[in-house]
């Protein structure tokens, strides 16, 4: 009875750790060590960053594992934590990465905005550009099975670890506009808002009318044209009357030029012969 109660237990204490280090996404090492990997390859890191990069690609995975599932239904509580630990991921990389190197890193979409969710499930977006997921640029970090999040911003009352760490170990301009991702890019990254989650309207909203025909799209199924009543079925269309026009003088016929040539005669030698 006693073994069998330590099994459960021990059993129990396993599944504890698991979840610790697993989530919706996955496995929180792998897959921090597989997108710093690739952030290595295509910026062009070199060792310090590479693991300075580990830890903070580490730290923000473990941060939004309580929140995945509510991120992947885009639940409004899960979003602001998700998006405040991206920002605070997003501006550690400012003391970690060159001007130039954070410049690039801004502009490679599945690097900035690392998460998206389809059909409430969340993925990577660097797997969709990777697809396979055993191959490594470079080996594992040094301390890819040590580090338990003893960098994280928690540990340090909310500030930055590598800012305070910064001049000792990196001397670059650090990238000083802003890196947090503006309200305007969140439907962007979950697929727009969910019912309940719609963002407030403005005062004078109102939708768009409607317009009164279909736009004409060839090759489309079901398209319909415009309805047309002189091609419907049946239609006939009423014959009018037609009317001789008539002939104006200079398109008269020859013989009747004659015959008015010939009263004018007539008449000039009547009145000849009165005079």
């Amino acid at each position: 009875m006693r073994t069998r109660t330590f099994i459960l237990c021990l059993l129990a204490l396993c599944l504890s750790t698991i979840r610790g280090y697993a989530s919706g996404l996955g496995d929180f090492r792998v897959n921090a060590r597989f997108l710093t990997d690739r952030m290595a390859f295509e910026l062009h890191l070199n060792s310090n960053q590479y693991n300075d990069l580990y830890e903070i690609n580490y730290d923000f995975l473990c941060n939004i594992g309580p929140y995945v599932s509510g991120i992947a239904v885009a639940d409004t509580r899960a979003m602001d934590a998700y998006y405040r630990y991206l920002d605070e991921r997003n501006d550690d990389l400012r003391w970690v990465l060159s001007q130039a190197e954070y410049v690039r890193f801004i502009d490679i979409e599945y690097f900035f905005h690392p998460i998206y969710a389809i059909n409430n499930v969340c993925y990577l977006r660097v797997y969709k550009i990777y697809p396979n997921r055993t191959h490594f640029y470079f080996g594992p970090p040094r301390h890819y099975l040590t580090y338990r999040g003893g960098h994280c911003r928690s540990h340090f009352g909310g500030v930055s670890y590598y800012r305070r760490n910064y001049p000792a170990r990196y001397h670059h301009p650090v990238y000083s506009r802003p890196c947090r991702i503006s309200p305007q890019m969140r439907p962007h990254d979950f697929a727009g808002p969910r019912p309940g989650n719609r963002p407030p309207q403005k005062p004078n909203w109102k939708p768009a009318p409607r317009p009164d025909r279909r736009p004409v799209s060839v090759g489309k199924p079901n398209y319909r044209p415009p309805h047309n009543p002189h091609k419907a079925p049946g239609f006939k269309p009423q014959e009018r009357p037609t009317r001789r026009p008539e002939v104006s003088p200079d398109k008269m016929r020859p013989k009747q030029i004659r015959e008015k040539s010939n009263m004018k005669e007539k008449e000039r030698k009547s009145l000849s012969k009165r005079l």
